[in-house]
């Protein structure tokens, strides 16, 4: 039943002073009626809860010579189990693996470590990236990328600004970052988008110039290639030059999230919910004026 024993009294009261009795179990019937109608507006679609997997990564850099060590912790942040779990250090172009950790329970954390010489390169600030593969209990893939930097015989900031504006995609999208140049001279930048596995760009490098003293607008355009609605993915862009025998580099952070599109009926559910009112309240009164005529 739609109305608890308090309900049903007090109804009953009301019945008693104002209308005879098959009025009143009509208004009933049709009231109930609509409060079904309504909280099926309300519940119609309604988004089931699952448990949430989340990577949180930590790294650590240290130099000894030419030789680059790099630590990388990862937790899951999540509610549930993260299996076959996988983490890549992408450095100067090249992608070292650590071995799969077959599952990281629920606060469970793992630590690897990686090792490269830096033979050749020149002074100065280079991005860190660090990928991790991992999957939920149907063995569905997902990803996160982290990325830092670390700076090899001298740290030197770069006279660059660059800023990114979060975005909310459902297929494609737009990543946007306004760059600007703090120098007294032209700048030639190299952008550097990275992505999870689950999100695509048909073009993740692009080279240009920047005046000094100037603003620009860089943007990318992403598509959602495996990503699951309600999931929310860091993503970042290096933007690295060289001045003379020094290297650069500058990360922009953003937020992308994956949301659902809704159905015609979602959409307009405020619009059946007036009507659904007007509706009832136009039928009561409707039988009301009726019988007492």
């Amino acid at each position: 039943m739609l109305f608890t024993p308090g309900l049903r009294q007090r109804f009953a009261m009301i019945k008693m002073a104002f209308m005879p009795k098959k009025i009143f179990q009509r208004c009933l019937q049709q009231i109930g009626f609509f409060l079904i109608l309504l909280t099926c507006i309300f519940c119609y679609n309604a988004p089931a809860i699952a448990g949430i997997l989340e990577i949180e990564t930590k790294t650590s850099v240290t130099i000894e010579g030419n030789s680059l060590k790099v630590g990388v912790t990862a937790t899951n942040k999540g509610t549930v189990p993260a299996y076959n779990v996988q983490v890549h250090l992408i450095l100067l172009g090249e992608k070292q693996s650590a071995p799969v950790k077959g599952q990281l329970n629920k606060d469970q954390s793992d630590t690897v470590a990686f090792e490269r010489v830096l033979s050749g390169s020149k002074k100065g600030r280079y991005p860190l990236i660090v990928l991790v593969d991992f999957h939920d209990a149907n063995q569905y893939p997902f990803s996160a990328v982290s990325c830092t930097t670390f700076y090899f015989k001298e740290d030197i900031n770069p006279d660059l600004v660059c800023l990114g504006d979060d975005t909310s995609i459902e297929k494609n999208g737009i990543l946007r970052f306004k760059i600007k140049n703090l120098g007294l001279s032209s700048r030639t930048i190299r952008a550097t988008l990275i992505l999870p596995k689950e999100l695509s760009t048909p073009r993740s490098q692009m080279d240009f110039q920047i005046d000094p003293r100037a603003e620009k607008m860089v943007t990318f355009d992403i598509t959602n290639f495996s990503a699951l609605s309600g999931a929310s993915y860091p993503v970042f862009c290096c933007f690295e030059y060289d001045l003379g025998d020094t290297h650069y580099t500058a990360v922009a952070k953003v937020l992308v999230k994956i949301v659902k599109s809704e159905n015609w009926f979602r959409r307009t559910k405020l619009f059946w919910l007036g009507a659904a009112i007007l509706l009832g309240v136009i039928l009561v009164t409707f039988q009301f004026k009726r019988k007492r005529s």
